[in-house]
């Protein structure tokens, strides 16, 4: 019970902080989101940087869950295509996920107490996309720096998302299409 109700208040606090950024998110606008009282949530949490570091792990973990339900759901001859069009499909399915992750990028170069919690999320992402490389790359027979491909690639994801919120006719599935083509290039990979 107490589990599911913190949940219930990093649920809201996710919805409020994608729409108001962190700043400007107060106790009171996430305790009415998850349809609470605002003393209630101190009771399951100390403060709002407790809950954003809870909503930060439970990030974490959520995209964990899904790099390993796309390994292990995609044939490996299907999984390089597969891989570029979650976060291409993420951008329009969920655009508030890369609002509050753009807010939390902001948030970890102006605080130090954020910074290596925030780093630690995408660290979590470079390695799902690793993870997928080496997948792919050993069954190409490449031997690659896939720690470095990763980087450039979530690099590449993040800033394509960040281009198709601030401009809507951005042209993003023809940016993914290119990516495609510069990754299948790298590991020799026909489509």
């Amino acid at each position: 019970m107490v589990q599911q109700k913190r949940d219930k208040v990093v649920e809201a606090a996710f919805k409020v902080m994608s729409e108001k950024g962190y700043e400007k998110a107060s106790i009171k606008d996430i305790a009415n989101e998850a349809g609470i009282t605002p003393g209630l949530i101190h009771y399951y949490f100390r403060n709002k940087e407790e809950i954003l570091t809870e909503l930060l792990l439970a990030s974490s973990q959520q995209y964990t869950r899904d790099m390993q339900q796309l390994q292990s759901s995609v044939p490996s001859d299907h999984l390089a295509k597969a891989a570029l069009n979650e976060p291409k499909e993420r951008v329009e399915r969920q655009p508030d996920w890369y609002k509050l992750r753009f807010e939390l990028f902001a948030l970890g170069l102006r605080n130090p107490q954020i910074s290596d919690r925030v780093n630690a999320l995408l660290e979590n992402a470079r390695t799902g996309i690793e993870q997928i490389l080496h997948k792919v790359a050993g069954d190409a027979g490449e031997e690659a720096d896939t720690d470095s491909i990763a980087a450039i690639m979530l690099a590449c994801f993040d800033g394509l998302a960040l281009q198709k919120l601030l401009n809507p006719e951005f042209d993003l599935d023809r940016a993914y299409l290119e990516l495609e083509k510069m990754v299948r290039s790298r590991y020799n990979m026909t489509e």
